[in-house]
């Protein structure tokens, strides 16, 4: 099995630059792009730590639509940058995100 991780994406809403010059949401769509290609691909993607910069709701929706195209299961930690309600609206039908409100913490069993 092999599992990819990224971490600290820092999303902003509208696409705009996190702290003024990193290009966040399309570095995201090349790192997406990139596990879509390599064979064997990964059998999942761990996304941790501050997946949004301000834990707004467009920036979780924008966050939504670049992982869109992953050929692969992915699962969510927020980090201190995120909000724990604001993740759980927008990737409503991730179940495991709402295992153990109010925190988000998961294991997967065999």
């Amino acid at each position: 099995m092999i599992i990819a991780q990224i971490s600290d994406l820092h999303i902003k809403a509208e696409r705009r630059l996190a702290y003024r010059k990193v290009d966040t949401a399309t570095a995201l769509e090349r790192c997406v792009a990139h596990l879509n290609g390599p064979k064997p691909q990964p059998s999942l993607m761990v996304i941790t730590g501050d997946l949004a910069d301000r834990s707004a709701d467009a920036e979780y929706g924008l966050l939504q639509e670049l992982l869109a195209p992953l050929s692969m299961p992915f699962y969510l930690l927020p980090g201190n940058h995120d909000d724990r309600a604001a993740l759980r609206r927008t990737f409503a039908d991730h179940a495991y995100l709402h295992s153990d409100e109010p925190w988000i913490q998961y294991a997967k069993a065999r």
